[in-house]
């Protein structure tokens, strides 16, 4: 009996030694995954490195030759940890809420359900990260009055990781968005960084002021980059507000800001958020080596979207999108193994309403109940200007809207852009916070003097390339002719007409080509709520509209606000 003790203890010990070896030799593999190598003294490389397609591999391993030491004091803060088999594999989760607009194609006290999902999703997962992509604030009648500021609070509470720029955060000015990183507690700041990688000054060629082009995120031990981007939209903001304004290419920009965080800053995956449809996917897709996007967030288009492109080594770029009107929050999720270190598997998901509905916050809806609350705007947006007395489409609204320019300007043709209007009215009262959720935008009215031909010309090249322009409806064509009021439209005379700035400053249209180019202090809403005022209770807006001489003093430098001055 002894002998087969001393037997059985042998082989454990010899079991025991082979698998301590087993163990060193995973400890040594995870400390050389896990060393933090930084390269110094090394520049992105230049835009011309980068094209749409698959970068060069001698390229990338002349980049990747170019190495120096570690320097001391990054050395010493390295920190090298034991993988365990549950450790290896890390899920990390990625979050983006695209074109809230406010809440006006929902309720901005929908923010409540998605504040509570994101904090949940915080407080339990380490591995969350959280973005918001772009056109955030502008639409509804709570943020549009007070710029935004109820949303930075409760973004501030949630816990934000970042906030892109989309087209709309440059409606009220860009300014009126950066002032919330420069550092006044006075009219607000906003926790999370804004990220512009690809927006600079022209004049300068420096990026937009209190922006950064990245954030780095480490969760369990995993690096993390994301590159915040602006898509080319530049046609949907209005000119005046982008005078010294340059938005770069942002495939160019994605691919040398990706070089950036895994070469030179060691990130493990690039997850770009960018304000701009998928069109851009595939360019980015296309990127590979140290120029590899992981997954991308896009917006602008409100589309419902998830899904992935498959690359030629059969690996996949995730990407994702919301349509405000249906769902709230957009989610990807990436495996990562950390021996392998490489993305292994992915799963993309859009929330609905439903999802979520049963999160609940009580500091987020206090948040917004003390704006809310508030009895100054209580009381502007519970005005009640009249009642509708049908359905009617944002079509028949933009033609009312068109009219409205012409007859209180006293003008011969009124124009606004088709997408100005954002929601159909419905019959029953419209107050002012229905207005303005219905034409959220501060649009001033310009005129000029254009010749019956070039009218002619410019109503015939809207109808065949563009329907973005809507004119008045005492404006007609038929058989190639202009006709005002039944009267024809000569070539050679002069006729004023008048246009919201969005489209008038636009050098695709025709506006810019006329005489006399004026730009008056009249707000294209204003005007629209003075002609439902004088609707007498009853408005249908193919009646034409309710001119009456107009009683109200626009005061352009009063910062887009109707100062009531009674002309004397």
């Amino acid at each position: 009996m002894r002998k087969i003790i001393i037997f059985v203890l042998s082989v454990l010990t010899v079991l025991s030694l082979v698998a301590c070896g087993d163990i060193t030799s995973a400890n040594t593999l995870t400390t050389t995954n896990q060393e933090t190598t930084v390269i110094t003294d090394t520049d992105l490389p230049t835009t011309d490195a980068i094209t749409s397609n698959t970068l060069e591999t001698t390229e990338i391993t002349t980049i990747e030759a170019v190495s120096t030491e570690i320097p001391t004091t990054v050395a010493s803060t390295t920190v090298t940890t034991e993988v365990t088999t549950d450790e290896r594999y890390q899920d990390i989760s990625f979050y983006s809420i695209n074109d809230f607009h406010g809440g006006t194609y929902s309720d901005v006290f929908y923010l409540e359900q998605i504040g509570a999902f994101f904090k949940y999703k915080k407080a339990n997962d380490e591995n969350t990260i959280i973005l918001s992509n772009g056109d955030i604030f502008q639409g509804a009648a709570l943020s549009n009055y007070y710029h935004g500021r109820p949303i930075v609070d409760v973004f501030n509470n949630i816990g934000f990781d970042g906030f892109i720029i989309g087209n709309h955060e440059f409606d009220w000015g860009i300014d009126e968005i950066l002032n919330y990183k420069d550092g006044n507690l006075e009219n607000g700041e906003m926790d999370s960084p804004i990220l512009a990688a690809n927006i600079v000054y022209k004049d300068t060629q420096e990026p937009l002021e209190n922006t950064i082009p990245y954030i780095i995120k480490e969760v369990s031990g995993v690096k993390v980059g994301v590159i915040g981007l602006i898509g080319e939209v530049i046609d949907s903001i209005s000119a005046t507000m982008v005078e010294n304004i340059e938005f770069l290419e942002p495939g160019l920009v994605a691919g040398n800001y990706a070089y950036e965080l895994r070469e030179n800053q060691d990130c493990d995956i690039v997850v770009v958020y960018i304000h701009d449809g998928s069109s851009i996917n595939y360019e980015l897709a296309s990127l590979d080596g140290q120029y590899r996007i992981d997954a991308v967030f896009n917006g602008h288009t409100h589309w419902d979207q998830e899904g992935y492109i498959e690359r030629s080594d059969e690996s996949r770029m995730y990407y994702a999108q919301i349509n405000p009107s249906y769902s709230m929050l957009a989610s990807i999720t990436l495996e990562y193994d950390t021996v392998e270190q490489k993305i292994v598997s992915g799963s993309v998901y859009n929330y609905s309403n439903s999802d979520i509905s049963y999160y609940n916050d009580q500091t987020i809806e206090d948040i917004l109940f003390s704006y809310s609350n508030d009895i100054e705007y209580a009381t502007f947006v519970s005005e009640i200007l009249t009642t509708s007395t049908g359905n009617f489409s944002k079509s028949t609204l933009a033609t009312w809207g068109a009219s409205v320019i012409r007859d209180y300007l006293g003008i011969d043709v009124g124009a606004v852009n088709r997408g100005g209007f954002r929601h159909e009215i419905y019959p029953g009262e419209i107050t002012m916070g229905d207005m303005i959720e219905n034409y959220p935008f501060d649009n001033y009215i310009n005129t000029c003097k254009l010749t019956g031909q070039q009218l002619l010309d410019f109503y015939e090249d809207i109808q065949y390339y563009n329907d973005d322009v809507v004119f008045d409806d005492a404006l007609t064509y038929n058989n190639g002719n202009l006709y005002i009021n039944g009267v024809l439209v000569e070539a050679s005379i002069l006729y004023t007409v008048g246009a919201v700035d969005y489209i008038f400053n636009k050098t695709d249209y025709a506006f810019l080509d006329g005489q006399d180019i004026t730009i008056t202090t009249y707000l294209m809403r204003d005007l629209l709520v003075e002609d439902l005022r004088n609707s007498n209770g009853s408005f249908n807006p193919n009646n034409g509209t309710n001119y009456q001489e107009i009683t109200y003093y626009y005061d352009y430098d009063y910062y887009k606000d109707l100062k009531e001055y009674l002309y004397i």
